[in-house]
């Protein structure tokens, strides 16, 4: 094919680039997700029902002294929030978990950074492993011993259950991160340190956020269970074992359905939070 000529070249028309294609926006809400939300309200539905029909008397499979009804659970809570009691314990028992986890995430961190190498695996690995044994919720009366019934009693308690969650994470991402590129970091002269902070800990990120859906539950569990034993602070399970105590059988179930529902929510944020950043990276982590 001949090459055009100038003239020919001047009434040829000019090549007119294509507008940039606008990236297509996820869809929030599919089908899939609607099925899902739907077949789930119906299992609450289903839940709620057997409830209201086995409850009664002190014959039935569900006396109300125990357990009490729907409605009158449902009733109970409202009140609950409505007078402050249920914010303001969980506010209690929330900030006593974030102190907690202010401790238990760098302790955590630190010690799987260092097991990471190969003499700190050799010093550190079978300490945790001994100590991570050990029931947790049995040291309660060691930590009122020595610390006394108050919130250091809770923040050592929830601090020593969570913190192992964290080092296993860690310590999982070390052992999978590329060969070739620590290898080539080491030649480069970058020492220990150096290879943790700009390697190591942002390659346990995602790491991190599987860790802290199953620590923070963890730590929510032991804290109201720390304040049911110790009820030495306000908190969730502090009110639980009031109305317990005054036999208030709708407000207790109000209080267990309620830390039910934090703890689904905070599954879900977390969650969102995780598939949100492994998906930004390139790669993901079952949610």
């Amino acid at each position: 094919m001949s090459t055009p000529t100038l003239s020919e070249a001047a009434v040829l028309p000019e090549a007119v680039p294509e507008p940039p294609r606008r990236p297509r926006r996820r869809r929030i809400v599919t089908r899939s997700s609607v099925t899902v939300l739907v077949a789930r309200l119906l299992l609450i539905a289903a839940v709620l029902g057997l409830w209201e029909l086995l409850s009664g008397g002190p014959d039935a499979v569900l006396p109300d002294d125990v357990v009490g009804t729907p409605v009158s659970v449902g009733h109970r809570g409202w009140q609950l929030i409505m007078d402050g009691q249920l914010p303001s314990n969980l506010g209690s028992t929330a900030l006593t978990i974030f102190y907690a986890l202010l401790l238990a995430i760098p302790i955590g961190v630190g010690i799987g950074v260092l097991a990471a190498n190969p003499i700190g695996r050799w010093l550190f690995h079978p300490i945790i492993t001994l100590t991570y044994a050990i029931p947790k919720v049995g040291l309660i009366s060691l930590y009122v011993l020595l610390l006394g019934a108050n919130t250091k009693t809770h923040v050592v308690l929830v601090t020593g259950a969570a913190l192992f969650v964290y080092y296993f994470s860690v310590l999982q991402a070390s052992t999978e991160i590329d060969r070739r590129t620590l290898t080539a970091l080491r030649m480069m002269g970058a020492g220990p340190l150096r290879i943790a902070w700009s390697y190591l800990l942002p390659s346990s990120v995602p790491y991190l956020f599987a860790a802290t859906r199953i620590a923070l539950p963890l730590a929510f569990a032991t804290e109201i269970f720390a304040e049911i034993k110790v009820p030495a602070t306000p908190g969730l399970g502090a009110l639980l074992t009031r109305l317990t105590g005054a036999l208030d059988a709708p407000g207790s179930m109000a209080v267990v359905i309620f830390v039910v529902i934090i703890g689904y929510l905070v599954d879900v944020v977390l969650g969102g939070l995780l598939a949100r950043y492994t998906r930004s990276i390139g790669r993901g982590i079952p949610t």
